[in-house]
């Protein structure tokens, strides 16, 4: 009895010790930390863009308030202005805690409230997408900072992954479980998640210490004079970062007069000032709309998505006002549609990564032509308008439903590569002023159209709209032919 006692004893310190360099090993490693953070900041946005329409339709709210829900997203746009403030102020970690606070405290609210008090709801999801936005800068910056060269790649596929993830599960996840979990288990279930993620964070080494933009030269001189000067343990990072226990080390180092100073600047010295106080240019934005190709891809990023975007807005609306349950357009939409979509962003990837000779411009000629056709089929199947009781026209619904998540994640990845290349031709010191902008001019394009779509389905119909997004796809197709980027391609 007692050998087996103590066998016993022996397996569950080994199980411990494997589950504690599990978690130390995951804490320890970059790409699974970003991914989780990226996953929980997914989440509002799917509530917003897939769960709250959804289940509000089924509650019988106009298209029209559906509509004005998307002005709930405005955080996304502004959060250019207080981005700096994150820079400038306190640590990255900081910051992240405290907007997945604000997001556990969001979710705390929207379990407390009446879902039928259209108002209070509104009011939780702005403030919910305020902290998500802010999280975002805080994520964003982090990971700049501490992926080292080798791990860019993977870096940006946590992103999208992640994201997308966080949006399934939050979108057509949370659309599926309200068929049999209540409302405010729905909201509880997501300040779990934050707290999880905050427990997290608060162990995350690689947040320790302060991250400071820009003051790494091309060696590591830097660092050995601040822990000569200092005392202080300090190391570079590959990205341009100089990380060290202290802030006021590195400002002291770079407020001294001495001969030599110039290799702690960048190859613009201008820029290090500016980073260096918090502040930037005050013509940055004249610079950024004098770059080669921008007009063009302003132009660009506020037309490509509206008819894709309209089209997946309003037909799992439709569909619900056809009778189809909402668990299952939910699923249909939010997860099978938004997984596809994550599928069409890693295949666009690959193929715009040596796989092909397709450079960004010829992969957006070809699914420009192939996003029509399940436009086209939606439009057949609204005007058979008998989608509830024919499984043929069901087939077609989720049939079209997914071909279009497919193409749009290419489409999607096609144009954000394009968006680089278009900042990489800007000047080196406004380059990620350049690409923040056309990001910003990408999501106004989509919201703004998406908050007077509702009211438009609801004066038009279904039909008519489905026509104009028809139209609003065909007619971005021959800019294409007017694009002034550049593209290197690898013969």
């Amino acid at each position: 009895m007692s050998n087996g006692a103590d066998k016993k004893v022996a397996e569950d310190k080994t199980s411990m010790g494997n589950l504690h360099s599990y978690l130390h090993s995951f804490t320890h490693s970059n790409i699974p930390i970003l991914t989780t953070l990226y996953f929980v900041q997914g989440l509002p946005y799917g509530i917003q863009a897939r769960f709250l329409p959804i289940y509000l339709r089924a509650k019988s709210v106009s298209l029209t308030n559906l509509g004005f829900i998307k002005l709930l997203l405005l955080p996304w746009l502004l959060k250019i202005v207080w981005a700096p403030l994150l820079d400038r102020y306190s640590s990255k970690q900081t910051w992240l805690l405290i907007s997945m606070v604000g997001l556990m405290l969001g979710s705390l609210a929207g379990a407390a409230i009446d879902e039928e008090h259209f108002l209070s709801l509104c009011v939780v999801v702005f403030f919910m997408n305020f902290f998500a936005s802010t999280q975002d800068i805080a994520v964003d910056g982090m990971a700049v900072a501490i992926l080292r060269a080798d791990e860019l790649g993977k870096g940006n596929t946590a992103q999208v992954v992640g994201y997308k993830l966080g949006s399934i599960v939050g979108g057509g996840g949370l659309v599926w479980l309200s068929d049999y979990v209540a409302w405010h288990h729905l909201f509880l279930f997501l300040s779990v998640t934050y707290l999880s993620t905050i427990v997290l964070v608060c162990q995350l080494s690689q947040l320790q210490n302060t991250y400071l933009r820009n003051y790494q030269s091309k060696s590591n001189r830097d660092c050995k004079d601040i822990e000569t000067k200092t005392g202080n343990k300090c190391e570079s990072n590959i990205n341009g970062y100089i990380r060290t226990s202290h802030t006021k080390d590195l400002k002291e180092m770079c407020n001294e007069k001495t001969e030599g100073a110039d290799y702690y600047r960048t190859a613009d010295s201008t820029d290090l000032e500016e980073k260096r106080t918090g502040r930037e240019d005050d013509w940055w934005m004249l610079q950024v709309l004098r770059s080669p190709g921008t007009g063009w891809m302003i132009v660009y990023c506020l037309l490509y998505k509206l008819g894709e975007q309209g089209a997946n807005g309003m037909f799992p609306l439709y569909l619900v006002d056809q009778g189809i349950p909402k668990g299952a357009v939910g699923m249909w939409t939010g997860v099978v549609g938004q997984g596809l979509s994550i599928v069409g962003s890693l295949l666009g990837g690959w193929l715009l990564t040596g796989h092909s000779n397709r450079t960004p411009l010829d992969l957006l000629h070809l699914t420009f032509t192939l996003r029509l056709l399940p436009i086209i089929l939606q439009m057949a199947v609204i005007w058979e308008g008998n989608t509830g009781e024919s499984l043929y026209s069901y087939g077609f619904a989720v049939a079209s439903m997914c071909l279009l998540q497919l193409v749009g994640g290419v489409i999607t990845t096609a144009t954000f590569t394009t968006m680089m290349h278009c900042s990489q031709q800007a000047p080196p010191t406004i380059q990620g002023s350049h690409y923040t902008s056309l990001a910003t001019f990408e999501v106004m394009g989509k919201l703004l159209f998406m908050t007077v779509a509702g009211s438009l389905t609801d004066f038009f119909g279904y039909f008519n709209m489905y026509v104009f997004f028809a139209f609003l796809s065909v007619g971005v197709m021959p800019l294409l032919k007017y694009c002034p980027i550049n593209f290197h391609k690898n013969e």
